[in-house]
């Protein structure tokens, strides 16, 4: 009687292996959706393409950019459903340094020379997601520091200037933590009177357009 229930116990244990290991394994190889909400850091390169002009009791003048930029980002998604909201923040690198053209000796131009170092970024996300792809617009504030070095009136001034900043990209999760990202962005950063003269404005006024790509790490 003993070996006939060992006999029985023993099957018993078999089968019931068997049923679980055919409920589990289907489980575990199903493809989890993957979630875009989190924390991440990254960094981004491209290139920088527009202008910054001036303007002079009428007199015009134009410092054409056309650089590489490329700095670091920081931001936040939230996801619902297919919906993913996010902030997103970044410094960037333009090194731009151009004259005027034409210039004071040019007919008539401008005489000066337009430098911008840096640029930066405060942006909100809106994007749908199709699992791991992430296709989505952005907009927010732009800011930056603007230098004239003007010739005529042998004065440099700095100003930091403040507009927007709008685009959008598409973004790729080819892994759980790494992304990456081909984005297009147009920063205006408004226009500004330097203030070389205390009676004519002396304005200048920088925009130009963003075309990079981004790598970032998912916390």
């Amino acid at each position: 009687m003993r070996s006939i229930l060992g006999t029985f116990l023993v099957l018993g244990l078999a089968l019931t292996g068997a049923d679980a290991a055919d409920i589990v394994q289907p489980v575990a190889s199903m493809d989890v959706p993957y979630s875009w909400t989190g924390l991440y850091v990254g960094a981004n390169a491209g290139g920088a393409f527009g202008k910054v002009d001036g303007d002079f009791i009428g007199i015009p003048g134009s410092a054409d950019i056309g650089n590489f930029t490329g700095g670091a980002l920081v931001g936040a998604n939230y996801q619902y459903g297919q919906w993913v909201l996010g902030i997103e923040g970044d410094i960037n690198y333009l090194g731009f340094k151009k004259e005027f053209s034409p210039g004071a000796n040019g007919g008539g131009g401008l005489g000066a020379e337009a430098s911008v170092d840096a640029f930066g970024t405060i942006r909100g996300r809106v994007g749908y997601a199709f699992d791991r792809w992430l296709p989505y617009v952005t907009a927010g504030v732009a800011m930056g520091d603007v230098k004239i070095d003007e010739h005529v009136f042998g004065v440099a001034k700095t100003k930091f200037q403040t507009g927007y900043a709008v685009g959008g990209g598409v973004e790729y999760a080819f892994s759980n933590n790494w992304t990456a990202r081909a984005e297009y962005l147009y920063v205006d950063l408004g226009k500004k009177d330097f203030g070389f003269d205390p009676i004519d404005p002396y304005n200048v006024r920088t925009n130009f357009s963003v075309v990079r790509a981004a790598l970032a790490y998912k916390f």
